[in-house]
């Protein structure tokens, strides 16, 4: 490795690092202040939570790694543009070939992990981190549920007992509102209820007694009530019963899934929008990252909190093209193919412009 590309390397070294860690932490704070108060309640240990945190950080990489790479080259490019160091290179009759070799290689280098972390780490990730929830879940549950409080042990679901007797184990007066199934809405009244838990099969649910269920269609147009004596409430699924999502699914059982005939044609369609998105955005880092040299070069007296802001401005404009095209392409009303490529072809464009800019400018004639 030459002397200028191990120069170039340190410089974008320290503002990658920073990056990448300073995003990371964040991201993780964000996920977890959320299932704070689940994780207190079923008496979390220290262990636990770490390994939690080291499930959690994988399934937002995909993300942070591209950001960092932009910052990391554009913050580097832009401290040796301020400081007339680049300016130096090119009157040492250093050429513009030789300064993209070092952010080429870096580029490829967050490409390929990127693409290693889509399709195989960060699908592992997602269905760890979506099992411990629901472990956590359920043992918040078993440790009973509290009088006088809206209770929302997981999505769409959420519990209000007036009254819990045996450390929350049994209940008087109990309401239920239960959203977890698209089609149809209920909610239950019961004068009495228990909570029942079976460790060997992971499932905890109430045993109602003497109550009224609503049933409410999504559309709002069907509605049903029902009085019962009994009635048993599963709060959780058996492990059997649980069906994985497309982010838990590796690129082979993207591809499968949609190829499969007894898959709806919508469903078809997401597969396929999360397939191209898994190489898109891989290829989009690349992408980003080749681009931050140029900004940093004629982008180079904006000075730290100006690098920092044109960077974001370049991630986000990005990212948000590749979500409205994720979303655009959900809707089945264009290709999957066409909307998550289309963006990676703009960047490139914007990318081969500021190139030709610099080349033509040169930073001798600044």
């Amino acid at each position: 490795m030459s002397l200028l590309s191990k120069m170039l390397l340190r410089e974008m070294t320290l503002p990658f690092l920073f990056s990448f860690f300073t995003l990371s932490i964040l991201l993780l704070l964000c996920s977890l202040l959320p299932l704070f108060e689940t994780m207190l309640r079923t008496g979390i240990k220290f262990i636990e939570l770490g390994r939690f945190a080291v499930l959690l950080l994988p399934t937002f990489w995909a993300f942070v790694l591209p950001m960092a790479t932009l910052l990391g080259i554009l913050l580097g490019f832009l401290r040796l543009s301020r400081d007339s160091e680049m300016l130096a290179l090119f009157a040492c009759g250093v050429g513009l070939k030789k300064l993209m070799a070092s952010v080429v290689m870096v580029s490829i280098t967050t490409c390929l992990f990127s693409f290693f972390l889509s399709a195989s780490v960060i699908p592992k990730a997602e269905t760890a981190a979506k099992n411990f929830i629901r472990e956590l879940t359920e043992r918040s549950l078993a440790r009973g549920i509290p009088e006088k409080f809206f209770f929302s042990p997981m999505s769409e679901l959420t519990l209000y007992v007036d009254k819990s007797l045996d450390q929350g184990h049994r209940f008087m007066g109990v309401y239920i509102q239960d959203a977890r199934k698209k089609q149809v809405a209920y909610q239950i009244l019961a004068k009495e209820g228990e909570l029942f838990v079976q460790p060997e099969g992971l499932e905890v649910g109430l045993q109602l007694s003497n109550g009224t269920l609503n049933r409410v269609s999504d559309d709002y147009r069907q509605t049903d009530t029902l009085d019962f004596n009994s009635y048993a409430l599963r709060l959780s699924l058996p492990e059997k019963d649980r069906k994985q999502n497309r982010r838990e699914l590796a690129l082979s059982g993207l591809l499968k899934a949609a190829s499969d005939p007894d898959t709806s044609a919508e469903h078809k369609v997401h597969y396929l929008v999360e397939f191209h998105e898994r190489l898109a955005v891989p290829v989009g880092a690349m992408i980003l990252g080749i681009m931050a040299a140029p900004l940093g070069i004629l982008f180079g007296r904006t000075g730290l909190s100006g690098g920092i802001a044109l960077g974001l401005t370049a991630f986000l404009a990005y990212y948000l093209s590749i979500a409205f095209a994720a979303s655009l392409a959900d809707t089945g009303n264009i290709s999957p193919f066409i909307a998550l490529w289309v963006p990676n072809l703009i960047s490139a464009g914007i990318t081969a412009g500021l190139i030709i800019l610099l080349h033509r400018k040169g930073p001798l004639k600044s």
